[in-house]
């Protein structure tokens, strides 16, 4: 627990210097052991206080941001707690980040499936506060290394890349892309 506080109260300014250069910032979960050398996932009790502190960082970073920020969000993925992390991004950044994943709603044949009931009670009582879009979190695979009967027992998309190339992406999870509502 000490851990994960330490870590929260580190993040809660933006790495200003590293914004005015790149145009981007992003705070990942980033507490030993889960994230040595083998990224494991903590128990559930200590990834609900992990995600409090990414909330409670992306307050933060609301608060501290300006005109010049025009991406910022929370991405929460699930299972995979440990890959989740804020993100804020300027002008030249934010197209990118606002396309790296695809909504469930926009694709037809996904259903939106909420969050996960491990959250717990608490936590998403403080989720109700946001905005959040469903996404498919994806991982891009080449086709022809996989063996088709392990593809065929996983949900998996075959796309044309605006390049013309055809690509293979395995759905590993959802990701919600959440910012905190605007109180009125």
């Amino acid at each position: 627990m000490k851990r994960i506080e330490r870590w929260r109260t580190e993040h809660l300014t933006p790495d200003w210097p590293h914004f005015e250069r790149y145009d981007y910032d992003y705070c990942k979960i980033q507490i030993d052991p889960w994230n040595r050398l083998i990224e494991r996932e903590p128990p559930i009790w200590l990834g609900r206080q992990m995600i409090h502190g990414l909330l409670d960082i992306h307050d933060s970073w609301t608060l501290a941001s300006g005109p010049e920020v025009k991406y910022l969000k929370l991405w929460l993925k699930w299972p995979y707690l440990t890959t989740s992390q804020v993100v804020m991004a300027g002008e030249s950044r934010a197209s990118w980040y606002g396309g790296v994943f695809r909504p469930v709603a926009d694709l037809g044949w996904a259903t939106e499936r909420g969050f996960p009931p491990q959250f717990g009670p608490a936590l998403l009582k403080r989720l109700q506060g946001w905005d959040w879009q469903e996404c498919l979190d994806e991982v891009e695979v080449k086709r022809a290394d996989l063996p088709a009967s392990w593809l065929n027992k996983r949900p998996y998309s075959s796309l044309l890349s605006e390049g013309g190339r055809s690509v293979t992406l395995v759905e590993v999870g959802r990701v919600w892309l959440g910012k905190e509502r605007v109180r009125t």
